[in-house]
């Protein structure tokens, strides 16, 4: 499923298919770039055959339909990283070409596919399906394919997200949130040292998002979103996501459209997507539920929530749009929201405007340049919302008991896996070294 980030510097990119990439600056939407998928071929970076590329995928999990088009900016905005079909991550940096704006630096090969990363301006940390996470230095320009040996920490289970952290007394973690309800806060570099776990979730955990060094919010399948305080893990606040529906005021963007949100079942009201932006003012949130997630986004303020003041807005797009395939705040303290469209459109809402809105529509004026542009026939967008629906019920589904389901056959093979791993490794530590006399 394609997938929207816009840099620090104000380029926003969308990745297409097979690795592809659109790049805009949105200082200028003439300056745009697409970003053709590469391949490795005797350590050097070879033009591939575009969207017609077949891959494969050995891994054996039930989820190896999962591919994430992953992409990400670098916090200064100088690289971004494309997450590929065939298991390559692409790290592209800015071009003193005055119309290549971005060129292609290097290619990390992984190992397993990854399922979430993040960055810092000095390394990318990849998560897989298997629930391993690794690390490689940005400043590197060669190409790499990752080992085992380059593991820095494992799960039990799928990772759905990982973010760095540097706490406000200036202590560096890794943030990592699974399918089996846990976040796990991790010291860095030396991520087998565990600070503690975030723990209250009832399933799988999608998204954990920074708000400032000492607090993250998490959304879940379980329908709430949590506010935790870190470095100490302790849960400060839960918000239901029936809050949502129960007290939304509803806008419509140009005109309406009739969404019915079936409430009985749990599933309808689990986090589908969320994204916040932080101000000075407050904390300001996008997301959405399950039930209403083609066509609808809600929106909300962390204070809102807090004082359960009942402010919260859901926007409901007309039709037209098609179905939303991803948004994302253009910066980390910005209310503007960009939100993709599988007909090729691409909006731009200003969350303070409709939070503040007392009518039932809602108009903005957006430069429709950059839809002109991906609407073109050489260009892609991919929104496999029905295999992203079958993996969201394969996560969301009981797992039963110990030794009927997959999820502790699993687990029970990820134990003696890594057993296996520390034996060997302790086998090599109790070698006798031969000295000569």
């Amino acid at each position: 499923m394609s997938e929207l980030t816009i840099s620090s510097t104000n380029w926003l990119a969308i990745s297409l298919q097979n690795g592809a990439a659109m790049v805009f600056n949105l200082n200028d939407t003439q300056q745009w770039q697409y970003l053709k998928p590469e391949t490795i071929t005797n350590d050097k970076p070879k033009e591939a055959t575009g969207t017609k590329q077949k891959t494969q995928d050995n891994d054996d999990d039930n989820t190896s339909d999962l591919n994430r088009n992953l992409i990400k900016f670098t916090p200064d905005g100088q690289k971004l990283a494309i997450n590929g079909q065939n298991k390559q991550i692409y790290i592209y940096i800015p071009s003193n070409n005055d119309k290549t704006y971005w060129q292609l630096q290097r290619i990390i090969t992984v190992i397993k596919r990854a399922s979430a990363f993040d960055l810092t301006n000095e390394f990318l940390l990849i998560a897989d399906k298997s629930g391993d996470v690794y690390k490689t230095d940005l400043s590197n320009n060669t190409n790499l394919i990752l080992t085992p040996d380059d593991c820095m920490m494992g799960h039990l289970s799928m990772l759905l997200d990982i973010a760095f952290v540097r706490t406000n007394d200036n202590q560096p973690f890794i943030l990592t949130a699974d399918r089996d309800e846990k976040i796990r806060l991790s010291h860095y570099p030396n991520a087998y040292n565990i600070q503690g776990y975030c723990l209250g979730h009832t399933e799988f955990v999608s998204h954990v998002k920074l708000i400032d060094q000492n607090h993250i919010l998490s959304a879940s399948g379980d329908g709430t979103l949590r506010l935790w305080h870190l470095p100490d893990c302790v849960e400060l606040n839960v918000f239901d996501s029936k809050i949502f529906t129960s007290s939304a005021k509803q806008i419509f963007y140009e005109q309406s459209s009739n969404i019915d949100d079936n409430q009985s079942l749990s599933i309808n009201h689990s986090i589908w997507k969320m994204d916040i932006t932080s101000t000075t003012s407050d904390v300001f949130i996008a997301l959405s539920i399950y039930a209403s997630r083609t066509h609808s986004i809600y929106l909300t303020t962390l204070s809102n929530l807090k004082n359960s003041n009942n402010e919260q807005r859901k926007i409901t797009f007309n039709s037209t749009h098609g179905t939303i395939i991803d948004y994302c705040f253009s910066s980390k303290n910005s209310t503007d929201l960009y939100i993709l469209f599988d007909s090729n459109t691409l909006l731009k809402v200003n969350i303070i405007s409709i939070l503040s809105c007392n009518k039932n529509e809602y108009f903005e004026e957006n430069n429709k340049s950059i839809s002109t542009i991906l609407a073109r026939e050489e260009f892609n967008l991919i929104n496999n919302i029905n295999s992203l629906e079958i993996i969201f019920k394969q996560l969301f589904k009981s797992r039963g008991d110990p030794g009927d389901s997959s999820y502790y056959k699993r687990k029970n093979q990820r134990i003696e896996e890594q057993e296996e791993k520390r034996r060997k490794k302790q086998s090599k530590k109790q070698v006798p070294v031969n000295e000569n006399v």
